[in-house]
């Protein structure tokens, strides 16, 4: 495994790589962007080519071309190496053949999964009859891999099995349910829609009732309209959105993301041309969802019916994005239809659609007066619905524009307005801190991914005869030392630590994944110091960020001695935080 990794990373410039994703910049011998992992306006991620290393000084996320895949991906180690793999045309091999890989093994089991599906599609009938009704070519639906799960109790399991899968790993999928007489298949008697990762591996799946032309449900196993998999290992419903490894190139592409809301409206959208559009698949929208989508756009493009129903269905998605500074606008539709019924009757007309889609607060004010022509029940919806969306907007100007453009709509002066904005402001950004705090201290990646790299060197190195670490016990110590003094997410250490600790028990894959990485470098020791010092610099970090939310707090209360005392604090932090990033390029 050492000499693929060797092999994918000559053959792979990070700068190469980092430019598919990026707005570089030449800055002497390094290049500069603006970092893709948090907000900012100037430049402060930095590639250095000589290194092959990347390093940003806002938010103190750093590694090397394997690492910004995972960031940037939102994939782990091995999911980053396979995508890397494949686009440096290297095989992967693994050279530690008795050691089972789990998380493989569900991935290799959706794909078989996936594979049955779509074979078994073309002997229903009645289920292409269903997809070629709603306008789906059989290009499309090729593309999409949609296929169609029998209605038998263990046709896929039976399937599975012979592949020579397990009961166990089939559960660990989501694709069957025990019982106490044995399992049987979750899926029965549905269109299945694969769901996948960034980089294209199948996750889970949605499967849609598959009705006659009477509207009788085909199938006495059919209930819900739609039923999809649980979550898993690989699939969390709050990390992942359908459509988007087919939408990535196109939002890039198009510096835009259109979201709707099923699989249906996804596919005829990209079969109607527009391919920059990802479905929440019914879910609620996330700001895991609006992250991802972030690291290729800041301009999201929602589709809703411009009727109250539509409006409140949009309003929390609205709001979620202008928080992270999303550029929101709305692709309004023809009363009762959805981006499927307009994509599959008139494709030019989503497309116009999409293409002339405004900006979100610029169509609630002309919207909201042909809704309500009651002027305390109009100014009621403004107060409810657009100062909200005001008070979020980060430009002073464009704020300053939308409270005379609601004066003249409400007919009075702006300082009532501009009272409401700063009222609801000071609101907003108080929940905000509280959520950001618990989105950052909550299970954090790149903290999680650090410890656990930490920890398989540290195991891999211990169970070696001879190794290459001189004093094994006192790194060891220094990695202990850093959990105890890392953060708790409540009053208690131990749930802080957990965070770290939880995914120490796969030893395989953590000794797997220090090999791959590590095996035949003769810096293996530097290394290991420059991982726990970039754990020790994520601690200090989440300990500024706590700090300065404890500061605004104080400062809001009025609690001067307090606002003092922290402001020391964080300056401390600040201080030690620079020593220890000033010398990393």
């Amino acid at each position: 495994m050492s000499s693929v990794i060797e092999d994918i990373k000559s053959r792979l410039n990070i700068v190469d790589v980092a430019a598919g994703y990026l707005k570089l910049e030449k800055a002497g011998g390094n290049f500069k962007a603006c970092c893709p992992f948090h907000n900012e306006r100037t430049p402060s991620f930095f590639i250095s080519p000589s290194r092959q290393t990347y390093h940003c000084f806002g938010c103190n996320k750093g590694g090397d071309v394997i690492s910004f895949i995972e960031e940037i991906e939102g994939l782990d180690f091995q999911g980053a190496l396979k995508l890397l793999a494949d686009r440096a045309g290297v095989t992967i091999t693994r050279e530690k053949a008795g050691a089972k890989d789990e998380r493989s093994a569900i991935f290799s089991a959706l794909e078989l999964a996936t594979k049955f599906y779509e074979a078994v599609l073309p002997k229903f009938p009645e289920a292409t009859e269903y997809l070629t009704g709603r306008g789906l070519t059989s290009e499309t639906i090729k593309s999409f891999r949609v296929g169609f799960a029998p209605d038998e109790w263990r046709s896929l399991g039976d399937f599975l099995t012979k592949k020579g899968i397990s009961e166990n790993v089939m559960e660990r999928a989501g694709l069957i349910v025990r019982s106490p007489k044995g399992f049987y298949d979750r899926f029965r008697g549905r269109v299945m829609f694969p769901i996948t990762d960034s980089s294209g591996r199948v996750i889970a799946f949605s499967g849609r009732i598959l009705k006659d032309e009477a509207g009788k449900t085909l199938g006495a196993s059919a209930s819900a309209k739609y039923v999809n998999s649980p979550e898993t290992e690989v699939f969390h419903k709050s990390r992942a959105l359908f459509g988007f490894s087919q939408a990535r190139d196109a939002i890039r592409h198009e510096d835009s993301c259109v979201l709707v809301e099923g699989q249906m409206d996804l596919i005829l959208s990209h079969q109607a041309g527009v391919k920059n559009a990802v479905a929440s698949s019914g879910t609620a929208l996330t700001l895991e969802h609006l992250e991802m989508i972030k690291r290729f756009t800041k301009n999201i493009i929602l589709a809703f019916d411009a009727d109250n129903a539509g409006i409140a269905a949009a309003h929390r998605a609205v709001e979620l994005a202008l928080s992270i500074d999303f550029t929101v606008r709305i692709a309004r539709l023809p009363k009762g239809m959805d981006p499927a019924d307009v994509a599959q009757k008139n494709s030019a007309l989503w497309v116009d659609a999409v293409k002339n889609a405004k900006q979100v607060i610029d169509l609630y004010l002309e919207l909201l007066p042909s809704l309500h022509g009651d002027k305390t029940e109009l100014r009621a919806k403004v107060s409810q619905i657009i100062i909200p969306f005001v008070s979020l907007l980060k430009s002073p100007i464009d704020q300053g524009h939308y409270v005379g453009e609601i004066a003249k709509l409400l007919g009075i002066k702006e300082e009532p307005v501009w009272e409401e904005v700063k009222k609801r402001g000071a609101l907003v950004n108080i929940v905000r801190d509280t959520e950001q705090l618990e989105y950052k201290i909550a299970p954090l990646s790149r903290q999680a991914r650090i410890a656990r790299t930490i920890e398989g060197v540290l195991r891999w190195q211990e169970g070696l005869g001879e190794s290459a670490i001189k004093n094994i016990t006192e790194f060891r110590a220094r990695f202990a030392k850093l959990l105890e003094e890392s953060p708790p997410i409540d009053d208690s250490a131990e749930s802080r630590r957990a965070v770290f600790i939880e995914a120490r028990t796969d030893e395989d894959a953590l000794i797997f994944e220090a090999e791959a990485r590590l095996h035949g470098s003769e810096r293996i020791e530097e290394e290991l110091n420059e991982l726990l010092k970039s754990l020790a610099e994520e601690i200090l970090r989440e300990k500024f960020t706590a700090k300065m939310i404890e500061l605004k707090h104080a400062e809001a209360s009025m609690d001067v001695s307090m606002a003092e005392k922290l402001l020391a604090e964080c300056q401390a932090i600040s201080k030690e935080l620079h020593t220890l990033t000033k010398n990393i390029l």
